[in-house]
């Protein structure tokens, strides 16, 4: 089983203002894209998502944390196959073999996990 790396972190903050500052101005990761709740931070290689306390969208239900881990087609296979069964709460699969798949399992202490192929197929785009 091989992770790759972590694709993405989901972050709730307080003032956007501020974390962007912190992210973006004295860090320097480059702003992606930016809406009314969530801004998206982009690294080389995975991404940072900013998102207001008490939001209305993305990861709503996904505890007080959601992350994703980039894993090889391979070991998206082998990782799916040990959450069949029900012994934790998951949403998925999603997409196709060769183009990006993602798994969502929610943890033990009901943070979400992700495990998905993306960022084998280059930067995901994001509309």
């Amino acid at each position: 089983m091989s992770i790759i790396g972590i694709e993405e972190i989901f972050l709730a903050v307080k003032n956007m203002e501020k974390s962007i500052e912190f992210y973006n101005g004295i860090l320097g990761i480059p702003i992606d894209k930016q809406d009314s709740e969530r801004t998206y931070l982009q690294t080389e290689r995975g991404h940072i998502v900013l998102q207001i306390i008490n939001h209305t969208g993305r990861h709503n239900g996904g505890g007080p944390l959601h992350f994703a881990f980039t894993v090889t087609e391979d070991s998206f296979d082998e990782i799916s196959e040990k959450f069949k069964g029900g012994m934790y709460f998951t949403r998925g699969p999603y997409g196709e073999k060769g183009k990006g798949r993602a798994l969502f399992i929610i943890d033990p202490d009901g943070n979400e996990a992700e495990i998905n192929t993306r960022y084998l197929y280059g930067t995901p785009k994001r509309n």
